[in-house]
């Protein structure tokens, strides 16, 4: 008898552990130009750009969800084509469980998750490379960002972020 309850004094925290185990995603995202309001975010498929999803943006804000547990994170493109530039805003998302957060405006971001914080990472060591070429010959600047990358793939070589940098930058490689 004193096993069981024992046992049972056990089970509250075993279900209370169990319970917070996040299913699925939500990305909370934000872009905050004026003329975005009312325009569609689409969540693309980075392999042919076809859209999987969409939300309209309202007061600067969009959001994304799903309660499936995701087994094998991914990565999507968020998506936001501007109205008189017809420039598309493009922000590389991992879709994993748990609470990501986007930001497209003139700046892009994406954090919340840890596959996101790495491909935030990634992005802004893109960023940075390109900031630091001005003055470089042509192929000093293709075999410096063919190194980034390769550094970048090393570091994520296991994860939807090393994938995604082969596949999206291979040209580059």
């Amino acid at each position: 008898m004193n096993r069981y309850v024992k046992l049972l004094s056990f089970l509250p925290g075993i279900v209370a552990c169990t319970g917070h185990q996040i299913k699925g995603y939500e990305i909370n995202g934000s872009a905050p130009l004026p003329e975005f309001e009312g325009k569609m975010v689409y969540m693309k498929d980075v392999s042919n750009g076809q859209p999987v999803d969409s939300a309209e943006i309202i007061h600067g804000k969009f959001d994304f969800s799903d309660t499936v547990t995701i087994v094998s994170p991914v990565v999507k493109v968020l998506s936001i084509r501007a109205g008189k530039s017809g420039l598309e805003y493009r922000l590389p998302v991992v879709i994993e469980n748990g609470s990501i957060q986007a930001y497209i405006s003139d700046v892009v971001c994406t954090g919340g998750t840890m596959l996101n914080e790495r491909m935030q990472d990634f992005l802004m060591a893109v960023d940075e490379y390109s900031t630091a070429c001005e003055n470089k010959q042509t192929e000093q600047i293709k075999f410096g960002f063919a190194d980034l990358l390769k550094k970048y793939i090393e570091i994520n070589d296991d994860n939807a972020v090393g994938e995604y940098i082969r596949t999206a930058y291979r040209s580059s490689l």
